[in-house]
């Protein structure tokens, strides 16, 4: 079963000569600048709202995923593991990117299959949040997973994973302390714990 929270759609960055109705920036050219099999950067010749020539790059590494599954004690499942690019480890939930064509939801049910070994019978839908806007397109959809069946997760070679089951409010208070400083996994955190108390 899975519900659906209205969600806005996530905007991407402009075409040449496509620029949005009331947009004080003009696009006037784009070329891509690096590529690889996770991301790709684009740098657009703009006109700035001020009217003067300029450039601007945007990163867009397509959109990811991140799932807040709850056991049926309310523990909420965090995966462990050292994240290259802030070079620490760290407790997050489970989170991946949105393949091409693939639907978010999909996408979720497969990070979480992969990630924990778990299935869920129950997905809501939290919403699609804009990471990193001023420099980046990606947008990260947000789910709760209830009803979990666990089965045996399938690390890929660039993680090392660990596993630990924390209360939900354990959780939450671990948020608003700043101990997790993954964005996705704070505000989904954030909207289970309040979904859950209503």
């Amino acid at each position: 079963m899975a519900t659906e929270d209205a969600e806005a759609p996530v905007q991407r960055a402009p075409r040449v000569g496509a620029d949005p109705q009331g947009s004080p920036w003009r696009t006037v050219g784009a070329r891509e600048v690096y590529r690889n099999p996770w991301m790709r950067v684009t740098e657009y010749a703009v006109v700035r709202p001020d009217g003067q020539p300029g450039i601007y790059g945007v990163v867009d590494p397509g959109d990811n995923v991140a799932v807040a599954a709850l056991d049926e004690r309310e523990r909420v499942w965090l995966v462990g593991d050292f994240l290259y690019p802030v070079q620490r480890f760290e407790w997050v939930i489970p989170s991946g990117k949105v393949e091409d064509g693939e639907e978010p939801l999909a996408a979720a049910q497969r990070e979480l299959a992969e990630e924990v070994g778990a299935q869920a019978r129950e997905w809501v839908a939290l919403g699609a949040y804009e990471l990193s806007n001023g420099i980046s397109t990606q947008a990260s959809h947000l789910y709760l997973a209830r009803g979990l069946t666990l089965g045996e997760p399938s690390s890929e070679g660039t993680e090392r994973l660990t596993w630990r089951l924390l209360p939900l409010e354990e959780a939450y208070q671990a948020c608003l302390r700043g101990e997790m400083r993954d964005a996705p996994s704070a505000l989904a955190i954030w909207r289970v714990y309040e979904y859950a108390r209503r």
